[in-house]
């Protein structure tokens, strides 16, 4: 294992543990501050459609000017946004907050990706990368299982403490970033060969040609914006969902967040193992038919227990698909353009949330939550054939360069 790998996974968790220390609680905090089912999707899709706007020119900054600074700013503006939402205590206070996390997270999500792939191959690591998301995914579920049964304690005293816990968290994530995190920003300069360093515009718009001009990339972002129109609005459902059949308090939303997450892991952990007897496209068709599956099964459910079951099966297939997609994606990517076309992947994923958000929180405001479940079911059903074809564009590729 790498020294790049090591901080990769230590940093990973601890900046996703603080971004979902509230996870648990999240919908249930929107709900005390007098939002409804249709705002309380409507908040998120503001997240969504502004990291939307946002992700692919802050991925370009990092591509730019260093995916490590891009990576600390993101920890400060984060920091600063759940302090915000501290004191926030109505429907537009919500909005800001959301809008200015937004801002923060998309400096991170191609940036700290595209740091440890490209130093792993800086340190010898020339192999499939599915190993390195696999074994993160797994440490940054062990960390939100932790924070997020903390979280829904803190928050069960009082929901501000919980929002400036997990600030500090993001403090303390980007001082040990800054300790830990090699600079890349020599090694970029050196590979760009003595060349003037390359504006925000031309690298935004060198990302989006890459995605265009090869069909692999292109599957892979509309497959995920498919999955997200499915899988956020589901996700955003399951707390109102899991405490009205199970008629308990905030504090078991943690101990379910933890079940959720370690679910997650297990799916990673399999990730290897499936790998060795089937073809990646296969592996996903099939996670996302269990997706389906498991959630449809949760939503026609009437009882507590048959319904957490359902939910943590389409977890563990979340576990699977996830860490498969990025290697997929990023064993495809040239280095130089990593973070900004990684941010393009993150900015299908946030237009096919927001998207869902909006469409099928008005299915769970006007049908109920067990019908907006099994809306999200049916669209898991309709992507998994994208799979096939994605295969196919993968083999056609390998045959044209061979």
């Amino acid at each position: 294992m790498t020294r790049t790998e090591r901080t990769y996974y230590l940093i990973a968790g601890l900046y996703s543990g603080a971004g979902w220390f509230l996870g648990p609680v999240y919908p249930l905090f929107l709900l005390s501050r007098g939002l409804d089912l249709l705002q309380i999707n409507l908040v998120l899709a503001t997240f969504l459609i502004s990291v939307f706007l946002f992700e692919v020119p802050t991925g370009a900054v990092a591509d730019v000017f260093g995916r490590k600074a891009s990576f600390l700013l993101s920890c400060a503006v984060r920091a600063f946004a759940f302090a915000l939402y501290s004191i926030a205590d109505s429907f537009t206070d919500c909005l800001v907050a959301e809008i200015i996390d937004a801002v923060g997270m998309t400096l991170a999500t191609g940036a700290l990706d595209a740091w440890a792939v490209d130093g792993m191959r800086a340190e010898g690591h020339d192999g499939p990368v599915d190993r390195l998301f696999a074994r993160a995914n797994i440490v940054i579920r062990a960390l939100m299982v932790v924070g997020g049964i903390g979280g829904g304690y803190i928050a069960s005293l009082d929901f501000a403490y919980a929002w400036l816990f997990a600030a500090g968290g993001f403090c303390v994530t980007g001082v040990l970033g800054a300790l830990l995190m090699r600079d890349d920003r020599p090694a970029r300069a050196a590979a760009r060969g003595g060349e003037a360093r390359p504006s925000i515009a031309s690298t935004i718009g060198e990302g989006w040609a890459t995605v265009r001009g090869r069909p692999v990339l292109m599957t892979l972002c509309l497959v995920t914006l498919g999955l997200a129109f499915g899988a956020v609005p589901a996700h955003m459902l399951w707390q109102p969902r899991l405490q009205e059949l199970s008629g308990e308090g905030v504090w078991l939303m943690g101990w379910i967040w933890a079940l959720i997450n370690f679910a997650s892991l297990v799916g990673s952990w399999l990730l290897p193992r499936v790998l060795e007897r089937a073809a990646r496209e296969h592996v996903l068709l099939g996670v996302t038919l269990l997706r389906a599956v498991a959630l449809g099964a949760a939503a026609v459910a009437t009882g507590f227990y048959p319904a957490l079951i359902g939910y943590l099966f389409a977890d563990v297939a979340f576990g699977v698909s996830e860490p498969a997609l990025q290697a997929w994606m990023n064993e495809r990517i040239p280095s130089a353009q990593r973070a900004t076309v990684l941010s393009v992947r993150s900015m299908f994923a946030t237009l096919g949330g927001a998207l869902g958000l909006v469409c099928i929180g008005f299915v769970a405001r006007d049908s109920g939550i067990p019908a907006a479940w099994g809306t999200s079911a049916l669209i898991f059903l309709l992507v998994a054939p994208g799979f096939l074809v994605l295969g196919r564009f993968a083999r056609a590729r390998l045959s044209t360069a061979g």
